[in-house]
């Protein structure tokens, strides 16, 4: 009988020892919560979440504390995201009215029979206005893609596949080699080789960005193939070119702005529907 006493103390007192260092643990992630609330009120978002990781890796048994931890998490999340909104929409009115100043120096082209969206086009280089030259033409579309076009004008087939900008001290900018039949189109003409080559996005933006820092300098022109030729951007070119660049950069923080504020109000939303339902205590959390 004395065993049975003596193995009922020992699983008594475990249970209380158990049951003991559970509210202890329970205390120490109470006062952590706290800490937490006051941290996202003071708008400190980056030490709540520290803490906040802290309390999944150290208790992961106390399921219930963790589901209030994680609600503070959302709480921050979701004031992020409208932060980030009310800052996107500020900044996004400032580049539209950018864009739209920029785009007073822009003709508008598309082909409805082959063209999804349209292009801006610096207005001295309408391709009409060119035909009897070797030059570079920048476009930005309705989308914000950037696109450099090589347009070659000779005597012989030189298969350019890339080019490369340079200025007088050797700085230089150059392309990666388009493939064949990839954005080229050739053909020969009463003796007279017409070649172009468009280059889009990263294999463009480099060499615009290139000439827009070097507008004021000589800039030269090698177009790469099975052979090579040389000329110089006209000073016309060069601010063609740069000012295609500006338009391309200040449209693409349009793009941008309008797709953090997307995926902001989808953030938002989100959190929404995870409390749908639930007490409005843990709503009022987040």
């Amino acid at each position: 009988m004395y065993k049975y006493i003596f193995l009922f103390a020992v699983l008594f007192l475990t249970l209380f020892g158990a049951c003991n260092s559970r509210t202890k643990l329970e205390k120490e992630v109470d006062a952590r919560l706290e800490q937490i609330s006051r941290l996202i009120e003071d708008n400190n978002w980056n030490t709540a979440k520290n803490e906040i990781d802290t309390i999944h890796a150290l208790y992961p048994r106390l399921v219930e504390k963790r589901r209030m931890a994680q609600a503070y998490k959302d709480t921050i999340e979701r004031r992020e995201a409208v932060k980030t909104i009310a800052y996107c929409d500020s900044m996004l009115n400032f580049k539209r009215h950018e864009a739209d100043s920029l785009q007073k120096m822009f003709g508008f082209e598309k082909n409805e029979q082959y063209q999804e969206h349209g292009s801006f086009v610096y207005k001295n280089l309408i391709i009409e206005n060119n035909l009897d030259r070797s030059y570079l033409r920048a476009e930005v579309n309705e989308t914000a893609d950037f696109f450099l076009i090589s347009h070659y004008r000779g005597a012989s087939k030189i298969a350019h596949n890339s080019l490369k900008v340079s200025t007088p001290d050797d700085f230089f900018a150059i392309t990666d080699s388009i493939p064949e039949l990839i954005f080229k189109h050739s053909f020969t003409d009463d003796g007279i080789r017409w070649e172009s080559v468009t280059f889009k996005n990263e294999n463009a933006s480099d060499v615009g960005m290139f000439i827009a820092l070097h507008q004021q300098e000589n800039i030269k022109v090698k177009l790469l193939g099975n052979r090579s030729i040389t000329y110089q951007l006209t000073p016309n070119d060069r601010k063609a070119i740069t000012e295609t660049y500006k338009l391309w950069v200040v449209m693409s923080d349009v793009v941008r702005l309008k797709r953090e504020i997307l995926k902001s109000k989808a953030k938002i939303e989100q959190i929404k529907e995870r409390y749908t339902g639930q007490h409005p205590n843990t709503e009022d959390r987040v």
